[in-house]
C-alpha cells in the first residue's frame, strides 16, 4: 500500500506506454463525469495520424517507383512498411478508444483487488519488467529515428567541408510534391518528416508497449489466482487431519467459488483483449518477416557505413518490437496453464466428492491454456524463432538472385 491508499502497482501501471500514448493523443482516457476524450488529444492524434500516413504513402510509393535499384527501394520500403502498419495501429486504437478505456478499467480493478503485500510485490515485479521492455522499444525506436534524421545532415556537413556540390537530401526516401523541396519550404518539410518518424516511434511504443504490459498484468492476475488457491488450503491447517470435515469442505467450496469468479473474469478479459488486438497482431506478424528480411538485405547490400549503422539500429528496434508480442503472449499461456499445476499440487485428496468436483471443474478449464491467438499466428517464443527462421530462409533465397 502507498501513502495515498493505492496499491503498490498503481505507480507502475502502464507507465511507459501511457507517456507515449499521451504524446500521440491515443491513451484511453475519458473526461471526468463520463464525457468524451479531451479536445487536445484529438488534435494530437490528427497531427500524428496525418504525418505518419504521409510518410507511409510517400515512402512505399518511392520504393515501388525505384524497384530497378534494390538498395534504394529497400531503403524506402523498410520505414515505409513500419509506418503503414503504424497507421493501422493508430486507427484501430482511435476507432475503439472507448472500448480500450473499458479494458484498462477492468484490468485495473482485477489488479487493485488484491492488497496483500506478497501479491503486490509480484505485480510490481511484472510491471517493472513490462515497463523496461517498453522503454527498450522506445529507446531503440528513438535511436533509429535519430539515425535517419542525422544521416543527411552529416552527409551535408561532409560535402561542405570537402567543398563538394550540395544536393537535396531528406531523412527518408519519399515521393513529395516538387514545391515541398524548394529552398523556402525545405526546412519545414524536413521538420515534418522528422515528426513523422517520431510519431511512428511513439505510436508503436504505445501500442506494442500496451500489449506487453497487458499480457504481463494478465500473467499477474493468473498468479494471484494461484496464490489464492494455495492460501485456501494453507489457512485450513489441513496438515493435522487426514480428511477435511464438513465445515472445512464448505469453507473450501465457498472460497473456491470466489476463485472461479475471478478466474472467469481473467479469461473473459483475455478473450476481449484478443478480439481488440486481432487485426494489429495479425498485420504485425504478416509484415514482420518482410521487414526483417528487407532490413538485413539492405545492410548486406549497402556500401555506406553510415547507412549500415542506421539499419542496424532499425533491425534492433524491429526485433524488439516482434519479441515483445511473443514474450507477452508466451507469458499469458504459461501463467494460465500454471493454474492447473497448482490445483494438482494442493491437498485435493482430503476433500469430499462435492468439493473435488469443484476443483476438477477449475482444473479442466485451466488445462486449456488461454492464448492471445489470432488467425494463422499465436504470439509465443516458438513463433518468434519461427519468424526469424523464415526471414533467414528468404534472405538465403534472395541472395541466389543477386
Amino acid at each position: 500500500m502507498t501513502d495515498s491508499g493505492q496499491p503498490a502497482i498503481a505507480g507502475h501501471f502502464y507507465r511507459i506506454p501511457r507517456i507515449s500514448g499521451l504524446i500521440v493523443g491515443l491513451w484511453p482516457q475519458r473526461i471526468r463525469g463520463g464525457g468524451g476524450r479531451p479536445w487536445h488529444a484529438h488534435l494530437l492524434f490528427v497531427f500524428a495520424f496525418a504525418v505518419v500516413l504521409v510518410g507511409a504513402v510517400g515512402e512505399v510509393s518511392y520504393g515501388c517507383v525505384h524497384l530497378d535499384n534494390l538498395v534504394v527501394a529497400l531503403e524506402a520500403f523498410c520505414p515505409g512498411t513500419t509506418k503503414a502498419v503504424c497507421v493501422l495501429k493508430l486507427w484501430v486504437f482511435f476507432r475503439s478508444n472507448r472500448r480500450w478505456a473499458e479494458l484498462v478499467q477492468r484490468l485495473r480493478a482485477m489488479l487493485w483487488q488484491s492488497r496483500r503485500q506478497e501479491g503486490q510485490r509480484m505485480l510490481v515485479g511484472l510491471a517493472t519488467t513490462a515497463n523496461r521492455l517498453s522503454l527498450l522499444l522506445l529507446s531503440s525506436g528513438t535511436a533509429t529515428n535519430a539515425a535517419f534524421n542525422l544521416q543527411p545532415l552529416i552527409m551535408g556537413l561532409y560535402r561542405w567541408i570537402v567543398q563538394l556540390p550540395g544536393q537535396v537530401e531528406l531523412p527518408f526516401n519519399i515521393i513529395l510534391p516538387s514545391f515541398a523541396v524548394q529552398p523556402g519550404l525545405f526546412p519545414l518539410t524536413y521538420v515534418l518528416l522528422t515528426a513523422s518518424g517520431a510519431c511512428t516511434v511513439f505510436a508503436f511504443s504505445f501500442v506494442d508497449g500496451f500489449f506487453v504490459c497487458s499480457c504481463l498484468y494478465i500473467c499477474g492476475a493468473f498468479r494471484l489466482v494461484q496464490q489464492d488457491i494455495r492460501r485456501i488450503f494453507a489457512d485450513l491447517h489441513g496438515d493435522s487431519v487426514d480428511v477435511f470435515t464438513e465445515e472445512m469442505n464448505a469453507e473450501v467450496r465457498h472460497r473456491l467459488a470466489q476463485v472461479v469468479e475471478r478466474h472467469n473474469a481473467i479469461i473473459d478479459f483475455c478473450t476481449d483483449l484478443t478480439r481488440q488486438f486481432t487485426v494489429i497482431v495479425l498485420m504485425h506478424f504478416l509484415s514482420a518477416a518482410f521487414v526483417l528480411c528487407s532490413t538485413i538485405l539492405d545492410i548486406m547490400l549497402n556500401t555506406s557505413s553510415l547507412s549500415g549503422l542506421t539499419y542496424i539500429c532499425y533491425i534492433i528496434a524491429a526485433l524488439t518490437q516482434l519479441f515483445l508480442y511473443c514474450f507477452g503472449g508466451n507469458h499469458v499461456s504459461e501463467s494460465s496453464a500454471a493454474v492447473a499445476d497448482v490445483l494438482y499440487d494442493i491437498e485435493w485428496y482430503k476433500c469430499d466428492a462435492r468439493t473435488r468436483k469443484v476443483i476438477l471443474m477449475i482444473l479442466r478449464r485451466s488445462q486449456r491454456a488461454k492464448t492471445i491467438a489470432v488467425p494463422f499466428f499465436t504470439p509465443s517464443l516458438p513463433a518468434f524463432g519461427s519468424i526469424l527462421s523464415t526471414a533467414g530462409s528468404y534472405i538465403t533465397l534472395l541472395k541466389t538472385f543477386l
